[in-house]
């Protein structure tokens, strides 16, 4: 799992990945491809975003304690989802790992800006729009 968020973190960050996305009324895709890594499981990235749901409340309650449940969690596979959308969706692949690094640096902050809260829904959302751009529906809160 480490080695293929690594090598997932080294394609987003090269211009490699290759995504598929579901055409209008199509059932989700079950697995996304990334080269080199080969398929990633759909559930696997759908779960991440899930995690999510409950990190975005405690960012929003606590954010000095979501630093563990962050990393520990939905990290690796969110960074796994910008490498997959990286090759047929750029654009937002680029703003899910800019909107990541903004929560990174919040979180990390001692103590967290009062705005951690907020960073962490904008991370949820584009963490949506991804999976939405590749023909994943995105879990609910």
């Amino acid at each position: 799992m480490a080695l293929a968020a690594a090598a997932a973190v080294l394609v987003a960050c090269s211009g490699g990945g290759n995504a598929g996305s579901a055409a209008a009324g199509a059932r989700p895709p079950v697995t996304l491809e990334l080269p080199g890594a080969g398929p990633i499981p759909t559930s696997q990235l759908t779960n991440a975003a899930s995690q999510m749901c409950a990190v975005v409340a405690q960012s929003h309650t606590d954010p000095g304690g979501v630093l563990d449940p962050f990393y520990s969690g939905p990290h690796n596979d969110l960074h796994l989802l910008a490498a997959v959308a990286h090759a047929k969706h750029p654009a937002e692949a680029q703003n899910l790992l800019d909107v990541m690094l903004t929560y990174e640096s919040a979180i990390a902050a001692k103590p967290p800006p009062p705005g951690t809260g907020q960073d962490a829904d904008a991370l949820l959302r584009a963490v949506d729009t991804t999976l939405t751009v590749l023909g994943v529906p995105p879990p609910h809160c």
